[in-house]
């Protein structure tokens, strides 16, 4: 209580400070204040360049004294990657172009400007809530700590503005490279960075990583402040080692920055420090492929990068925020987290990106010179979670990345509030720690609940499915029509980015243009619209002048605009558009990339591209991007203008403005681009008529038609229309068909579909070669969108495997399919007559024969046996073996041991079949009785014979024999059943 107390005294005591540093307006690192008008987004001098394996140094040196650039840094363990200053006349957007056009250069982008990710520190101050509190929305770290408290083991790297290393409640925990902690401006340890005792600072170039801004200590303060000391604030660990890097001022920092501390950390890594996570509350910038191969580079290595979800309370899902939307399986997105368990009303969120939520608002930590402050953000989130994963390794050193970051996203409390997060859970200590039997099953990718696509063209998929820290099996998908079923694997091969890290991913390729469903367990339901590409040609001018409606868009913003009639936009139908101020329309969500690429591009799925560049709006004025419907129905056009647009990087020239519109027709598909001023002139003239822009349509992030990428194509008073190919396509499906076993003299059927996926009409003819014909659809015509069965029939004349192809020849080009199957011999079959035997009477004690025929009427060797019930008993032929067509009688015996009726079921069982016949028979008894029990007849006197029957119907039939039953002499030939004979 009283160290609370203390705590709560020394916060309010800085935030009166913090107060007069805001107050005091902020400088820049070099003592100027920043500049009125827009922030830059990228260094204006500065590429990064990555050159391909194996490039010389002196071919390298060649490409960039071509262009007056040299190469300032490189980074040792991303082979090929340069950070290159440009000359002062040469402009990045130019020195892109230029690089990208050289064979040796695997890509170029700019070094783009991120920004740390914390809202504006909130006077209602609140102590460790994150870690404990009343209403349990916190990580139950007194729990956790009940199990362990953390290792000095253990690494953390925290890429940030640098660690106060002196703070009271840090200076136990912080890293320390030992042999390089003497300030002798020697690299003792040969690492290649020079008395980098805690760390390094890639801001200032030098090895102090000190926290000149309060960020990175307050990040550093949450991960691992030393607990139990009695001073200050506990971290989520209360013993662990941070290591600092520093790259964020108080401006933010580069690509180039965070690039350097990520290659430092995998150099420490190689050197043996158990590095287990970075921390990473910053973010900001358009999509860095320098930045992503690092983060893979940390992958390689086995350490976490844990990620700031942003502070734009915006869908990541749909508008992208780096580093957390990076597709790699080691990085863990994060949001905000309130003390009431709600999502913070400033967190970013994403269903498929951003994977859970942590305490982010009003978070209490420690900050530069022995103070402690309270901040809010996704900022303050990330170290929650970071903080866990430093715990779970010091639980159990044997743990992988994979399992850390499983048990991290598995061992959560399910929060209603964080339903748009892949886990749908905020961070729980305690239950990482002791995780049993929480499973995830959710999707990854593709990231919409609808998508476009186009014809075979592969799609790819990925589920997260865990069991606390393990993989917790295959995961089927069920795509229609066709019902084809698919199964994602976690076997590290093709699309699968690693084995056994719980991601279980695949592919699959839409045959046809048309609507699809994919169907993943839970009721996830994907829709796939595969839509055609388009064909461009020079149409005349005919720009639409409009008044319009102002979408008012500021810098790098995008607005939807709801049609008033679908757009027929590739096949499909849209409504609903996403316009970009950067001169560019689509139909999946938010885009508002400024740094232009080639098409296709995996950025956005769809993309109407008449100007795609880094232009500059204006809100509230003329400057901007107007709409409007004109027509009557049915032949209305919705027209989109972007009105005296500047280039970003000229924005302060009023006249450097570009104006061009997009036509979109209701009840076609065609687009139409117009032209009327492309030249910015003036300070921006490097970037006239497109010299600078992509211009081109994209129907999905793998297939689009490029008219041209920084090429100065475009002139005024010109236009494009873009039109939906007017020829048949052919698609048959399936790709195969496998007609299994068929006996000799017998058929088996399959059906092909074929289709046309294009327009105006189809025909064709289809063939095939013996034991294949075709039975039915030998010959098609087809409109737009029809299909027709083709059935092909196998009928085998010999005993062999086949393997044939069925041609498709048409009009659209020429299709085959493989075809195959088994012919087998035919079987035997068993016959058996006749349909059932009556044995009639027998007398108790003797017995009576009855024969029934078992024949082979198919093929091959009939084998099998015969068996009965008592009193019937198989007498001979029990067991048989027939060739084809021969026959064996099976003889059926009735032996009665007592009087009565009986029936039964002579069964015959065969590899050629089952089959039973019926029997039935009457046990009969006669009882002799004379006078004299026993005593012999003689011939010379009288007796006197009684007898009587059971089981008989009609009359008796009395002899005597002299002989011992040997002859047999007539007394009574016909006579009753009962009676009495002297």
């Amino acid at each position: 209580m009283n160290r609370f107390g203390r705590i709560a005294s020394i916060r309010i005591a800085f935030i009166c400070v913090l107060g007069m540093v805001f107050a005091s307006g902020v400088r820049s690192a070099s003592g100027q204040a920043p500049a009125s008008g827009p922030s830059s987004k990228y260094v204006s001098d500065e590429l990064l360049v990555r050159f391909a394996p194996k490039v010389p140094d002196s071919a390298k040196a060649v490409a960039h004294a071509a262009m007056g650039a040299s190469a300032v840094k490189r980074f040792g363990t991303l082979d090929g990657l340069e950070l290159v200053k440009l000359p002062q006349r040469l402009k990045v957007e130019e020195a892109i172009r230029l690089y990208r056009r050289m064979p040796a250069v695997l890509y170029v982008e700019p070094n783009f400007i991120v920004q740390a990710l914390v809202v504006p520190n909130d006077p209602q101050l609140g102590l460790l809530w994150g870690l404990d509190n009343g209403s349990d929305a916190d990580i139950d770290a007194p729990e956790a700590w009940g199990i362990t408290t953390g290792s000095s083991n253990v690494v953390v790297g925290v890429i940030d503005t640098g660690i106060d290393y002196n703070h009271e409640d840090l200076s136990a925990n912080m890293f320390r490279n030992t042999a390089d902690c003497n300030s002798n401006g020697i690299d003792d340890d040969g690492n290649g960075f020079i008395d980098d005792c805690y760390g390094f600072d890639f801001a200032n170039n030098d090895p102090d990583p000190m926290d000149d801004v309060l960020h990175g200590t307050h990040v550093a303060g949450t991960i691992g402040a030393v607990g139990n000391n009695g001073i200050g604030v506990a971290g989520v660990n209360w013993n662990v080692k941070l290591m600092a890097c520093k790259f964020l001022g108080a401006f933010g920092g580069t690509t180039a920055g965070a690039v350097s501390c990520l290659n430092y950390l995998a150099t420490m890594k190689d050197r043996g420090v158990n590095i287990v996570a970075t921390n990473n509350s910053w973010g900001g910038g358009g999509f860095s492929q320098a930045l992503y191969d690092a983060i893979d580079a940390h992958r390689q290595r086995g350490i976490l990068f844990i990620a700031a979800a942003g502070n734009s309370s915006l869908d990541n899902d749909t508008a992208s925020f780096y580093p957390a939307n990076y597709y790699l399986p080691n990085i863990i997105a994060v949001a905000a987290t309130t003390s009431t368990d709600s999502r913070a009303s400033f967190s970013n969120f994403g269903r498929r990106t951003v994977h859970l939520g942590a305490p982010g608002d009003q978070i209490l930590s420690t900050t530069p010179g022995n103070t402690y402050s309270t901040l809010s953000g996704t900022s303050m989130a990330t170290p929650h979670v970071t903080g866990v994963a430093a715990l779970l390794k010091a639980q159990d050193g044997t743990r992988d990345w994979r399992a850390i970051r499983n048990l991290i996203l598995a061992g959560g409390d399910n929060q209603s509030s964080l339903a748009d997060t892949v886990t749908q859970k905020r961070l729980n200590a305690y239950g990482s720690l002791t995780c049993s039997g929480s499973t995830i099953l959710s999707r990854l990718r593709p990231i919409g609940t609808s998508i476009t696509a186009s014809a075979g063209t592969p799609i790819d998929l990925a589920v997260l499915h865990i069991n606390c820290a393990t993989p917790n099996g295959t995961v089927p998908v069920t795509v229609n029509p066709g019902g084809t079923n698919l199964t994602l694997q976690d076997d590290g091969l093709q699309t699968d980015q690693i084995a056994g890290d719980g991601v279980y991913s695949g592919q699959w390729t839409p045959p046809a243009e048309g609507t699809y469903t994919l169907t993943l367990p839970g009721g996830d339901v994907v829709t796939v619209y595969v839509l055609r590409g388009y064909t461009v040609s020079s149409t005349a001018f005919s720009y639409r002048t409009i008044s319009g409606t102002n979408l008012n868009l500021g810098d790098d913003s995008s607005a939807a605009i709801t049609s008033p009639f679908p757009v027929l936009f590739g096949g499909g139908s849209f409504t609903t558009l996403h316009v970009s101020s950067n001169g560019n329309v689509n139909f999946g969500g938010p885009f508002a990339a400024y740094s232009n690429i080639p098409l296709p591009t995996n950025l956005t799925s769809t993309l109407v591209a008449p100007f795609w560049d880094d232009l500059y709006g204006v809100a509230g004025s003329a400057q901007n991007v107007f709409w409007e419907v004109t027509g009557t129905a049915p032949s209305r056009e919705l027209v989109i203008e972007w009105r005296g647009m500047a280039n970003f990087s000229c924005s302060a020239d009023p006249a450097a403005t570009v104006t061009f519109q997009v036509v979109f027709f209701e009840g076609r598909g065609d687009i139409l681009f117009n032209y009327a001023d492309v030249l910015f002139d003036g300070t921006c003239a490097s970037a006239n008529q497109g010299a600078s822009a992509t211009v081109g349509v994209q129907v999905d992030s793998d297939s689009a038609n490029q008219y041209s990428f920084n090429t100065a194509t475009l002139a005024d008073g010109t236009a494009l229309l873009w039109t939906l190919p007017s020829n048949p396509a052919i698609t048959v499906t399936p790709a195969s068909q496998e007609f299994g076993s068929a006996p000799i003299g017998t058929s088996a059927d399959r059906i092909f579909t074929v289709q046309n996926t294009g327009t105006g009409t189809l025909t064709g003819s289809v063939y095939t070669s013996s034991p294949f014909g075709i039975l039915s659809g030998g010959s098609f015509s087809l409109a737009a969108g029809a299909s027709q069965g083709v059935v092909v029939r196998f009928s085998p004349a010999l005993e062999a495997t086949y393997a044939g192809e069925v041609g498709f020849t048409s009009n659209a080009g020429d299709v085959t399919r493989g075809v195959t199957g088994v012919g087998t011999s035919t079987p035997p079959r068993i016959s058996v007559t006749p349909a059932s035997q009556d044995f009639g009477a027998v007398a108790m004690g003797s017995s009576a024969d009855r024969t029934f025929t078992v024949r082979n009427s198919g093929g091959g060797t009939l084998t099998g046996s015969a068996s009965t019930s008592s009193p019937f008993a198989v007498h001979s032929g029990n067991s048989f073996s027939l060739a084809a067509g021969a026959s064996l009688g099976v003889v059926v015996r009735l032996s009665p041991t007592a009087p009565g009726n009986f029936t039964a079921k002579v069964n015959f069982t065969s590899n050629g079949g089952n089959t039973s016949r019926g029997v039935s028979g009457t046990g009969a008894q006669i009882t002799v009785q004379n006078t004299k029990n026993g005593e012999v007849f003689y011939i010379d006197r009288n007796v006197t014979i009684r007898w009587t029957s059971r089981g008989l119907s009609g009359n008796v039939k009395i002899g005597i024999s002299r002989d011992g039953g040997i002859n047999w002499q007539p007394v009574q030939s016909n006579t009753s059943n009962d009676g009495e004979q002297t």
